[in-house]
């Protein structure tokens, strides 16, 4: 589905929630997966053993701002599993309260101590921005709340022995998890030697930049130049000037902007100012969501990343989830989906596993921690000591596929790559 740039477009369930901050009455109320008003329960002779006290499922992602396209696609794919649910589990509804953080860290932190103050949710999923966990890391701690991360990568949240927590665990990739992979298949495969590197500039940004470099330079490759660019940024002129001055003297430029209004900005000129021609871009996975491919059109043909999901992957779990997706939004699935809905199917699993008592939070943290299961993109487990994702990166390209849309094909698979391996 194509986004505005300006006003992105929400899934229908998210709409109760995405009022600004001004509107408190709105965003008190909890919301089920089917956008109702009051809470949301499955049909009553479909689940004759719900108990009287719902589980409280608490989501914030952005829903408003330059990371919409992020929290849409999440908030989108963890109903999915939610609604095929039932939503229920060990015979306990589901009761889901979402609200919209708008791509700031501040209403971030505000929203998340509604969330816990106010309606006293079990646990929390979401969190779409690297800023946005460091910001709610210490609140979420200090109240003991069991925390499934959708799509933030700030790569201490898991990564750094001092601020990992057991109560935070991370179904996203870390950032740079993707762009380690890609950076070894740059050097190796293609046969890019010396490349220079832009990116957004904030925390993720320069995560990203970090890996990338860390792993082509570890192939053999040089990294000769950085340009950075305040994130929502309108008009990349200046910054592909700059990157023009490359013209014979790189390689390939690598690109991070996330999955973003930005990213689809940045491709998009960086076509008109004549560059895709002269200089092969080599963006992160990031910024060739599914979701974005539409509205960068031929500027995003034959790109290569490397991807932790893409809808063209062959399996029977990943065929099943990209028809149920396809028959709710009628369009396809991309990374931020798949990652809300492998958000979904976790947090299910785990409370499958305890009866659904999550009340136990121990319990509950335990069984998230022995979660093993197969999704769309194949076998997914948490990391024993960063309690991060393991997962298989792909490296696509994106090309013309069935019915005339762009797509991620799977040129090639890594195996087994967490969140320390890079």
């Amino acid at each position: 589905a194509c986004r505005g740039e300006q006003t992105p477009t929400t899934a229908p369930a998210a709409t109760p929630t995405s009022a600004p901050a001004a509107t408190p009455t709105a965003a008190a109320t909890p919301t089920g997966a089917a956008g109702a008003t009051t809470p949301t329960t499955a049909p009553a002779a479909a689940t004759p053993t719900v108990s009287a006290e719902p589980i409280r499922l608490g989501i914030l992602l952005d829903l408003s701002g330059p990371a919409a396209p992020n929290g849409e696609g999440n908030l989108r794919g963890l109903q999915l599993a939610l609604e095929q649910a039932g939503m229920t589990v060990a015979g306990r509804t589901i009761q889901t309260f979402i609200e919209d953080s708008a791509s700031q860290p501040e209403q971030a932190l505000t929203k998340a101590r509604q969330l816990v103050e106010r309606d006293r949710v079990h646990l929390l999923a979401g969190i779409t921005l690297s800023n946005q966990a460091a910001a709610l890391k210490d609140y979420l701690v200090q109240n003991e709340l069991p925390t499934i991360v959708t799509n933030a990568g700030l790569q201490a949240l898991t990564r750094d022995p001092a601020m990992r927590s057991p109560y935070i665990f991370r179904v996203a990739i870390t950032n740079g998890q993707q762009d380690a992979p890609m950076a070894s298949y740059a050097y190796n495969t293609l046969g890019y030697q010396r490349v220079a590197v832009t990116a957004a500039d904030y925390a993720a940004g320069h995560e990203h930049v970090a890996a990338f470099r860390s792993a082509f330079e570890k192939a053999g490759g040089q990294i000769v130049d950085e340009v950075y660019a305040p994130f929502g940024t309108q008009d990349f002129g200046p910054y592909l000037q700059r990157l023009g001055q490359l013209v014979g003297q790189v390689d390939a430029i690598y690109a991070f902007h996330g999955t973003s209004t930005d990213a689809i900005r940045f491709i998009v000129q960086y076509q008109e100012f004549g560059l895709k021609d002269q200089i092969p871009l080599v963006p992160s996975g990031e910024n060739l969501d599914q979701s974005l491919l539409s509205e960068m059109g031929d500027a995003a043909l034959d790109l290569m990343g490397g991807l932790a999901y893409t809808a063209f992957f062959e399996s029977p779990e990943n065929q099943a989830f990209v028809e149920a997706f396809q028959a709710k939004h009628n369009s396809l699935p991309g990374k931020v989906a798949y990652s809300g809905y492998l958000g979904g199917l976790v947090i299910l699993e785990a409370l499958e596993s305890i009866d659904g008592q999550v009340e136990d939070k121990q319990g509950l943290l335990q069984a998230l921690k022995q979660v093993q299961i197969t999704g769309p993109a194949g076998e997914f487990r948490f990391h024993p000591e960063s309690q991060g994702a393991v997962v298989t990166i792909f490296i696509c390209r994106v090309e013309q596929v069935e019915g005339g849309q762009l797509g991620n094909v799977v040129v090639e698979q890594v195996p087994n790559v967490d969140d320390l391996s890079f």
